[in-house]
Protein backbone atom coordinates (compact mmCIF):
# COMPACT_ATOMS: atom_id res chain seq x y z
CA UNK A 1 0.00 0.00 0.00
CA UNK A 2 2.71 2.47 0.95
CA UNK A 3 4.68 2.10 -2.46
CA UNK A 4 1.26 2.20 -4.43
CA UNK A 5 0.51 5.37 -2.46
CA UNK A 6 3.96 7.31 -2.79
CA UNK A 7 3.50 6.43 -7.23
CA UNK A 8 0.49 8.40 -7.14
CA UNK A 9 1.24 11.01 -5.09
CA UNK A 10 3.85 11.72 -8.06
CA UNK A 11 1.27 12.16 -10.35
CA UNK A 12 -1.97 15.03 -10.49
CA UNK A 13 -4.37 12.41 -11.13
CA UNK A 14 -3.21 9.82 -8.48
CA UNK A 15 -3.04 13.04 -6.09
CA UNK A 16 -6.65 13.78 -7.47
CA UNK A 17 -7.48 10.13 -6.30
CA UNK A 18 -6.06 10.48 -2.89
CA UNK A 19 -7.55 13.43 -2.27
CA UNK A 20 -11.08 12.25 -3.06
CA UNK A 21 -10.26 9.08 -1.05
CA UNK A 22 -9.41 11.19 2.07
CA UNK A 23 -12.51 13.42 1.30
CA UNK A 24 -15.07 10.74 1.08
CA UNK A 25 -13.92 9.76 4.94
CA UNK A 26 -14.62 12.53 6.17
CA UNK A 27 -17.54 13.38 8.40
CA UNK A 28 -19.98 15.05 6.13
CA UNK A 29 -20.24 18.13 8.27
CA UNK A 30 -16.66 18.78 8.16
CA UNK A 31 -16.12 22.15 7.05
CA UNK A 32 -19.99 22.87 6.93
CA UNK A 33 -20.37 24.05 10.85
CA UNK A 34 -19.69 27.68 11.29
CA UNK A 35 -18.59 28.12 7.34
CA UNK A 36 -21.42 30.50 6.90
CA UNK A 37 -22.23 34.56 7.29
CA UNK A 38 -25.05 36.39 9.55
CA UNK A 39 -27.02 38.67 7.32
CA UNK A 40 -29.37 41.09 9.40
CA UNK A 41 -30.84 43.59 8.08
CA UNK A 42 -32.83 45.94 10.21
CA UNK A 43 -36.02 47.42 8.94
CA UNK A 44 -36.40 50.75 10.84
CA UNK A 45 -38.94 53.41 11.20
CA UNK A 46 -38.14 57.00 12.55
CA UNK A 47 -40.86 58.42 14.20
CA UNK A 48 -40.51 61.88 15.45
CA UNK A 49 -38.30 60.79 18.82
CA UNK A 50 -38.66 57.40 18.53
CA UNK A 51 -36.90 54.68 16.13
CA UNK A 52 -38.48 51.16 15.85
CA UNK A 53 -37.21 48.16 14.93
CA UNK A 54 -40.11 46.05 13.28
CA UNK A 55 -38.39 42.86 12.58
CA UNK A 56 -36.46 42.55 16.36
CA UNK A 57 -37.27 38.90 16.95
CA UNK A 58 -35.90 37.30 13.34
CA UNK A 59 -32.98 39.29 14.51
CA UNK A 60 -32.20 37.58 17.67
CA UNK A 61 -33.54 34.32 16.11
CA UNK A 62 -31.45 34.75 12.71
CA UNK A 63 -28.51 35.24 15.88
CA UNK A 64 -29.58 33.02 18.25
CA UNK A 65 -29.90 35.09 20.83
CA UNK A 66 -32.97 36.22 23.49
CA UNK A 67 -34.32 39.44 22.12
CA UNK A 68 -34.27 40.83 26.12
CA UNK A 69 -30.56 40.17 25.64
CA UNK A 70 -29.79 42.53 22.41
CA UNK A 71 -32.21 44.47 23.41
CA UNK A 72 -30.22 45.74 26.69
CA UNK A 73 -27.43 45.49 24.68
CA UNK A 74 -28.53 48.09 22.21
CA UNK A 75 -29.72 50.16 25.23
CA UNK A 76 -26.71 50.32 27.70
CA UNK A 77 -24.83 51.01 24.33
CA UNK A 78 -26.54 53.49 22.32
CA UNK A 79 -27.41 55.06 26.21
CA UNK A 80 -31.26 55.06 25.12
CA UNK A 81 -34.21 54.17 26.70
CA UNK A 82 -36.70 51.80 25.14
CA UNK A 83 -39.18 48.45 25.25
CA UNK A 84 -39.73 45.44 23.53
CA UNK A 85 -43.05 45.13 22.21
CA UNK A 86 -43.69 41.64 20.60
CA UNK A 87 -41.80 41.66 17.62
CA UNK A 88 -41.01 45.46 17.74
CA UNK A 89 -38.10 47.02 19.89
CA UNK A 90 -39.13 51.23 20.60
CA UNK A 91 -35.96 52.74 21.22
CA UNK A 92 -36.65 56.45 23.01
CA UNK A 93 -34.76 59.00 20.73
CA UNK A 94 -33.57 58.88 17.09
CA UNK A 95 -31.31 56.31 16.42
CA UNK A 96 -29.15 56.24 12.70
CA UNK A 97 -28.98 53.09 10.40
CA UNK A 98 -25.49 53.72 10.62
CA UNK A 99 -25.07 53.60 14.51
CA UNK A 100 -27.68 50.84 14.52
CA UNK A 101 -25.34 48.86 12.22
CA UNK A 102 -22.20 49.18 14.19
CA UNK A 103 -24.46 48.45 17.66
CA UNK A 104 -25.09 44.89 15.99
CA UNK A 105 -21.78 44.32 14.19
CA UNK A 106 -20.50 44.97 17.95
CA UNK A 107 -22.83 42.66 19.22
CA UNK A 108 -21.93 40.00 16.92
CA UNK A 109 -18.09 40.48 17.38
CA UNK A 110 -18.62 40.27 20.99
CA UNK A 111 -21.73 37.82 22.19
CA UNK A 112 -22.04 35.91 18.78
CA UNK A 113 -18.55 35.06 16.72
CA UNK A 114 -15.88 32.85 18.21
CA UNK A 115 -12.66 34.51 18.96
CA UNK A 116 -10.54 31.61 18.13
CA UNK A 117 -12.19 30.19 15.44
CA UNK A 118 -14.56 33.00 13.72
CA UNK A 119 -17.40 30.16 14.16
CA UNK A 120 -21.24 31.60 14.22
CA UNK A 121 -22.35 28.74 16.41
CA UNK A 122 -21.99 29.57 19.57
CA UNK A 123 -24.30 29.96 22.69
CA UNK A 124 -24.15 32.17 26.22
CA UNK A 125 -23.76 29.70 29.16
CA UNK A 126 -24.33 30.62 32.54
CA UNK A 127 -21.77 29.21 35.76
CA UNK A 128 -21.97 30.92 38.88
CA UNK A 129 -21.32 34.49 38.53
CA UNK A 130 -19.67 34.36 35.00
CA UNK A 131 -21.03 34.21 31.58
CA UNK A 132 -19.27 32.61 28.53
CA UNK A 133 -19.45 32.07 25.57
CA UNK A 134 -19.31 28.30 24.20
CA UNK A 135 -18.41 27.77 20.51
CA UNK A 136 -19.83 24.28 19.27
CA UNK A 137 -17.59 24.12 16.48
CA UNK A 138 -14.24 24.36 18.39
CA UNK A 139 -15.16 24.18 21.90
CA UNK A 140 -13.55 27.28 22.95
CA UNK A 141 -14.84 28.86 25.88
CA UNK A 142 -14.66 32.54 26.40
CA UNK A 143 -15.67 35.22 29.44
CA UNK A 144 -18.59 37.40 28.36
CA UNK A 145 -18.87 40.61 30.19
CA UNK A 146 -22.87 40.84 31.96
CA UNK A 147 -25.37 43.65 30.22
Amino acid sequence: MNKNWIELVKTREGYEILLDKVLANLPQTFGKIGDRVLVVNPIIIHESKRTIITNFTSITSTLGREPDHLARFIFKESGKAGTLQGERLLIQGRVTNEELRKLLELYVKEFVKCPICGGLDTKIIAEKRFRFLLCEVCGAKNAVRKI
